[in-house]
């Protein structure tokens, strides 16, 4: 299936805005030829430039970039496809119109579907197209938008987060943006099998961007155990770091006047850590673990729950060998916790859960200790390191619930994967997310995915921007085999429309009168498949055509303005030394042209002058000599 075309009448910042993906057609709304007619017309032509399976990938139907400067309305296209045609939301569908193909029976159809309405006049140069209506006077099955775009599935990524974003999960949308992900754990933890009270707590003690962390670190690990990793187009981390945070014990033991006894024991425990002996590496490693998370429990008590009306007892550590003993001691003892309100007395459940999920959680992390999954770094460090390996997935996942489960509201555990820039966490996250969604998913892929790339190459690197398109390519054609795809990218810089001809380019105008224009893929703009990208941002499209900082121009402007100002005469040495460091050779030259004729001759006969002061210095000397 291929979207071609969509009319919008009014939606967000698209009013009235016809939207060509196709490369293959071009698709136009005119006001109609026909001056009594209240009708406009949709003419359709061949066009001229299409080059049939261009991108030579079998199952790639059609890539189109969307282009434009930042508040033109790129993303507004995105957010219009994917909160309108996948499967559950035709019925926000009411004036619009669009034009796509789809194979039914070996044959590819071509269809219109126009609202009762907005009617058109089709005048389609090609033959192709057959028109269907929607709309209220239609009859009982075209009350509400109908088609097949809702048979897609369609994939909507974005690394950044998004504000004010509709995050709903619905049917037909695998919403992989970083927004998304942030609701959907939220979701995950809403729909767990947990009483309510529970459930409650786990969102207490939880942040959305923790949550997505976690599952970040997830998805990261299955990439990384297949063989998809090789696209990367840097070298995979080869073992997760964790480290073991406790420097919130600090609440307790820097503050002299509250909680006292709280910070006595803790820095009894410390005291027991730092003089144990570091023979054994995993015993040292499990004391480490057990404070941290007794000192995670104790903020979540003694912090957080300002009314809480019950503290679970300490004992004196002088009583137990290791921190670990004390700590596992002290949450068994919570299975027994009550208290009495009004008369009555209750369980808390929350504690009677950690009684049981906290020596659980030491007891795995120690197991995983012991087989070598998990290793200390070193005798005195608070950090392990997870090999990556076939083994490391299963085992992580059950590391994350167990945590999950057992942490507090702050973190005990701090996830690193070491040396990895922003920009190779963007790129990792990208196509970890597209590889969960199509082997880890609960739910089956439709044969049809339409997949919306918003600005996937942002923040990176200019050379992962000249390769973005390519890599992208590659792997998501190779990683969804067995279905077709239609790529939607946006961008706004010239990197990708350098991969892509023109036809493959819809470009997006905002003027100064904030109109928004769509320049159609018949548009008498350059051509840009195998352009010079530096020739590309010299486009006024992309730069106004100005290839230099904004704070240069204006200093290199005020520089100008000085140099043509008659009233100066006397030269800045400041404006003299910026002018040579000017990296763009003609207009260094030209600037220095410009401070000769000005100052030259003045220069000259101070050198001059200068110079036979000098002479005159030397020979009277001489003379005293």
């Amino acid at each position: 299936m291929q979207i071609h075309y969509i009319w919008v009448k009014n939606s967000g910042h698209l009013r009235n805005a016809g939207i060509n993906l196709s490369s293959r057609f071009v698709i136009e709304m005119r006001e109609s030829s026909d001056p009594n007619a209240a009708t406009r017309d949709l003419v359709i032509i061949h066009n001229k430039d299409y080059i049939p399976d261009f991108f030579k990938k079998h199952n790639v139907e059609n890539v189109t970039a969307i282009i434009g400067k930042n508040g033109a309305g790129k993303s507004s296209i995105l957010k219009y496809i994917k909160s309108n045609m996948p499967r559950g939301l035709e019925a926000n569908v009411q004036d619009d119109l669009f034009a796509y193909s789809i194979f039914k029976d070996g044959k590819e159809q071509f269809r219109i579907i126009e609202p009762q309405s907005y009617p058109c006049n089709l005048k389609d140069e090609t033959g192709l197209f057959e028109k269907e209506t929607y709309g209220e006077l239609v009859g009982m099955d075209g009350f509400r938008f109908t088609g097949d775009l809702s048979r897609a599935d369609y994939i909507y990524y974005n690394y950044f987060l998004e504000y004010g974003a509709d995050s709903t999960n619905w049917q037909g949308l695998r919403d992989i943006s970083t927004t998304g992900l942030m609701a959907a754990e939220r979701r995950r933890i809403l729909e767990d099998n947990r009483d309510i009270e529970s459930r409650a707590q786990v969102l207490l003690q939880s942040s959305d961007l923790e949550n997505l962390e976690l599952s970040e670190v997830a998805k990261a690990i299955q990439f990384f155990n297949s063989g998809e990793s090789a696209n990367l187009p840097f070298n995979k981390p080869e073992e997760l770091f964790i480290g073991i945070n406790s420097t919130s014990a600090l609440f307790f033991t820097s503050t002299s006047d509250k909680d006292s006894l709280v910070g006595t024991i803790l820095e009894a425990l410390e005291n027991k850590i730092s003089k144990r002996k570091p023979k054994d590496a995993i015993l040292s490693t499990m004391d480490d673990l057990c404070y941290a998370m007794l000192v995670n429990y104790l903020l979540d008590e003694r912090k957080y729950s300002s009314s809480n009306p019950y503290n679970h007892p300490l004992n004196d550590p002088d009583n137990y060998d290791s921190v670990t003993e004390y700590v596992l001691e002290y949450f068994a003892t919570m299975q027994e916790a009550k208290v009495e309100h009004d008369g009555r007395v209750a369980d808390i459940t929350r504690l009677q859960e950690l009684s049981r999920t906290v020596p659980e959680f030491i007891r795995f992390i120690e197991d995983l200790l012991e087989r070598n999954i998990l290793l200390p770094v070193g005798q005195h460090s608070k950090y392990l390191k997870l090999p990556l390996n076939a083994d490391t997935e299963f085992e992580f996942e059950r590391l994350r619930k167990g945590y999950m489960e057992v942490k507090g509201i702050s973190t005990f555990f701090d996830f690193r994967w070491r040396s990895l820039s922003a920009g190779e966490q963007s790129y990792l996250s990208m196509m970890a997310r597209f590889y969960h969604i199509k082997n880890h998913d609960y739910t089956t892929l439709n044969k049809h995915l339409v997949i919306l790339i918003d600005e996937g190459d942002a923040g990176f690197h200019p050379e992962w921007q000249r390769r973005f398109f390519n890599i992208t390519l590659n792997y998501l054609s190779a990683l969804f085999e067995g279905h077709s795809l239609q790529l939607i990218f946006t961008a706004n810089t010239p990197f990708l429309s350098s991969d892509l001809p023109k036809s493959h380019i819809l470009f997006i105008e905002k003027m100064e009168n904030n109109q928004i224009i769509f320049h159609g893929m018949d548009n008498n703009r350059e051509e840009t498949f195998g352009a010079n990208i530096h020739t590309l941002f010299s486009d006024s499209f992309y730069m106004d055509g100005i290839l230099i900082g904004d704070f240069a121009k204006n200093r290199l402007n005020s520089i100008i303005k000085y140099l043509g100002n008659e009233e100066i005469t006397l030269p800045d040495e400041n404006y003299k030394r910026t002018i040579d460091l000017v990296g763009e050779p003609v207009l260094r030259k030209k600037l220095q042209d410009m401070w000769f004729e000005k100052f030259g001759l003045d220069e000259e006969l101070h050198m001059l002058e200068k110079r036979i002061q000098e002479i005159r210095d030397i020979k009277a000397k001489g003379k005293q000599l």
